[in-house]
């Protein structure tokens, strides 16, 4: 799903691993994701961001706006914050969710989140437009998969879960990290018998 969806979106180029897009400036995503999920979201770290622009709360509003469009989003709402003597909060409504933001100005750090749902949103479309208006120098970004749906064992329910990746980079190339996932047998939460029921932690190797 997320080589897919990082090559469709253009964030990965000069990387053995995958294929180019065919126009470097246009970016495409799957039609439909590979995993039936209700949700996508990317948990974004920018560096080396631009102190002026991540420090300025017109401009971060304003850009946080575009990105939602850029995500094919509707937006609902947008309110943010500034800080003394520096830093910005904020986070835009919209329809399918939402994208928020937290800058360190003195850092050059913006600790980004951007979710949503439906299968016509591009999330990675509004990471990669964010990256480039902070001017930011280094991409670190945990996508999760989310609203994954699964059957109970006796089927009497469902209940949903998520899929994590790791991805890093700049806004010229992104990879994949390798993720470490453990499964933990909960064999002795209370009244509990099913050895196959499991926490699943991931993290880099």
């Amino acid at each position: 799903m997320i080589e897919k969806e990082l090559n469709n979106n253009h964030l990965i180029t000069n990387n053995s691993n995958f294929s180019e897009s065919t126009s470097k400036n246009e970016f495409q995503e799957p039609i439909s994701p590979v995993i039936p999920t209700l949700g996508k979201h990317i948990i974004v770290e920018l560096s080396g961001c631009s102190e002026e622009e991540i420090n300025d709360i017109s401009k971060v509003e304003d850009l946080m706006n575009q990105a939602a469009k850029k995500a094919n989003a509707n937006i609902i709402k947008s309110i943010f914050h500034k800080f003394s003597p520096m830093g910005v909060s904020g986070v835009v409504v919209i329809s399918e969710s939402h994208l928020s933001i937290h800058t360190w100005p003195e850092l050059g750090y913006a600790a980004i989140d951007i979710y949503t749902c439906g299968s016509t949103t591009k999330p990675f479309k509004a990471c990669y437009f964010l990256a480039q208006k902070f001017k930011a120098k280094k991409i670190k970004a945990t996508y999760i998969i989310r609203g994954i749906e699964k059957k109970s064992k006796n089927n009497n329910y469902n209940f949903y879960t998520h899929k994590i990746k790791m991805v890093e980079g700049n806004v010229n190339t992104l990879k994949i990290l390798p993720t470490l996932v453990k499964k933990i047998p909960l064999n002795n939460h209370k009244n509990n018998n099913h050895k196959s029921n499991i926490l699943l932690l991931a993290g880099e190797k």
